[in-house]
């Protein structure tokens, strides 16, 4: 062989190789797309499923979880909306060169009202979903509002969830969660 036709074999190998690469990164990236929508899907359509995986629900529950997510939904859709206009009002008045400070802490006081709204729904559906909920059930309903809040192993109250079971290391974790804790909120 030549130099020439070296040259033009390798030339066309790696034309083949790219072509190669190109064919798997697509391919990739539309499986990837498709798997990620399929399962945000499945998300959208029963939110419910989540608490019916980490509470371990009954069918008859899961009916009864989902119409309280429904009308947690329903009931803080408009709260929503509304603190975020208020928040855009407010953010529209602290760009301006000189805002007023009597509409900035009005806007600041609907904020927290709407807010507070929002928090007793949050209660609400929490007691809801607490009625429906076994002992074990509850305890772990409890570890998850812990985790949702941001109180992972520092809050006490926690039931028996995630949140504390790493924080004692060294053999100390093997104490009772209950003489650690003392009751859990589930007033077990």
């Amino acid at each position: 062989m030549n130099f020439f036709s070296k040259n033009r074999f390798v030339f066309w190998l790696l034309i083949f190789l790219v072509v190669i690469n190109l064919t798997a990164f697509i391919t990739f990236l539309v499986f990837f797309s498709k798997k990620t929508t399929i399962s945000s899907q499945q998300t959208q359509e029963n939110p419910g499923m989540a608490f019916r995986k980490e509470l371990s629900l009954s069918p008859s529950q899961s009916e009864k979880v989902n119409i309280i997510l429904a009308g947690y939904r329903n009931s803080t859709e408009p709260i929503t909306k509304t603190i975020r206009d208020y928040r855009t009002q407010l953010l529209e008045e602290l760009a301006k060169d000189e805002p007023d400070t009597t509409l900035l802490n009005k806007y600041a006081e609907e904020i927290s009202l709407y807010q507070r709204k929002m928090q007793k729904a949050s209660v609400d559906q929490y007691m809801a979903l607490k009625e429906i909920c076994t002992p074990v059930q509850c305890q772990r309903l409890s570890a998850l509002y812990f985790e949702l809040y941001g109180c992972q192993g520092t809050c006490k109250g926690m039931g028996q969830g995630k949140g504390m079971m790493h924080q004692y290391r060294r053999g100390q974790g093997q104490k009772s969660r209950r003489q650690i804790m003392g009751n859990d909120s589930c007033g077990k």
